[in-house]
């Protein structure tokens, strides 16, 4: 074929995305790089076989059909996802109005748009100052929008006043001050500094019925003494199976290496609690983004059992799941593929909406 729906420009940019954020810098990726995929070849697009070479070494799952970064961001994302509504929709501030009736982090201030906010009312910085000076609860914060990989996440140590104005002038606009988690015991063991959730997806297909992206659901965990569920910085990510028993094979980016999470953490025959409810919560919260087919939901469990939302995610990361277990999506990677093939790449599908392929926004999706 001479022609691919992904130009040359894209493809090298998936592979240069894949060398720098996910393989393992002594990963022969010449080896395959030259060949191409079949499978994609049938549908138009232009995709490497070193996709293959790397995630079957850590998962023993050899196919044609693991996504490449440049055909899933550039392509499946916007053929699935409303690429102009994603921005607004990612403000973790507005979580508490779109999932009413959710269990989810208690929120003690709010800041949008440079307004403060407590329970709905707008209060001055001072108020808001003093709502976290006052509380005896241990806090967090973080920035709610343009984020990814736990960055901004911070523990709120110091509650004198002057502190918490040089902290939230640090921050500027946009950050939520929330109280820290208590999660299931069952999971916080994994690390118990850490926020440990679940990464699930969820997939609307075109006759409108909803599906849970099986067997591509993992449980997350940051590294010793880190307080975020950080992949990219140390942490690490395993499989969990339909009935929730989560695997004891440990995957990290840039890392060859098959871990066990026994070995890492002492922790073994780890069952999530209430699990089959996690996953029909979250299949009930898709309905309520109906400019979405496809989304990565951050979930934990709370110590009585009920679903705990985080966030969730437009541009969810695919490569933990295919390193863990072979391609996206699964049984219904064709119908996405085709879906993809109509997409043309002239537009970014996210929050830039003039796209130059040598930008790194991309750096910043989920």
């Amino acid at each position: 074929m001479d022609k691919y729906i992904n130009n040359n420009k894209e493809f090298y940019w998936g592979d240069w995305y894949f060398k720098d954020h996910v393989m393992a810098p002594d990963f022969n990726y010449k080896a395959h790089k030259k060949e191409l995929s079949p499978y994609y070849q049938e549908r138009g697009f232009k995709v490497s076989m070193m996709f293959d070479d790397y995630y079957s070494r850590l998962n023993g799952v050899h196919s044609d059909k693991y996504l490449p970064m440049d055909v899933y961001y550039f392509f499946v994302i916007p053929a699935l996802n409303r690429h102009d509504f994603i921005t607004p929709y990612l403000d973790k501030n507005i979580y508490s109005e779109l999932f009413p009736g959710v269990k989810q982090p208690v929120s003690v201030v709010k800041n949008i748009h440079g307004h403060f906010y407590h329970d709905g009312q707008e209060i001055t910085k001072d108020e808001a100052v003093s709502l976290v000076a006052s509380s005896d609860a241990e806090m967090i914060i973080k920035p709610t929008v343009e984020t990814c990989n736990g960055d901004g996440v911070e523990g709120i140590s110091n509650k004198n006043k002057e502190s918490l104005i040089a902290l939230f002038d640090r921050y500027s606009i946009n950050f939520i001050v929330q109280e820290k988690v208590v999660q299931h015991p069952d999971i916080q063991r994994v690390n118990p500094t850490s926020l440990n959730t679940m990464r699930l997806y969820t997939y609307r297909r075109l006759d409108g019925s909803y599906h849970f992206l099986y067997p591509f659901a993992a449980l997350r965990f940051g590294d010793k003494g880190a307080i975020r569920d950080n992949l990219s910085k140390g942490g690490g990510c395993c499989l969990i199976d339909a009935n929730g028993v989560v695997d004891d094979r440990v995957c990290r980016y840039m890392n060859m290496e098959v871990f066990s999470l026994k070995q890492l953490t002492g922790v073994e025959n780890l069952v999530i609690p209430n699990y089959a409810v996690v996953v029909d919560t979250l299949l009930k919260l898709h309905r309520r983004l109906p400019y979405f087919d496809y989304i990565g939901w951050d979930i934990t469990v709370l110590p009585d059992g009920e679903p705990l939302l985080i966030e969730y995610n437009l541009a969810p990361a695919i490569e933990i799941p295919q390193m863990l277990c072979g391609p996206m999506f699964g049984e219904f990677l064709d119908e996405v593929i085709e879906r993809a093939s109509h997409v043309e790449c002239t537009r970014v599908q996210t929050n830039k909406k003039v796209f130059d392929r040598d930008s790194y926004f991309y750096l910043h999706m989920q």
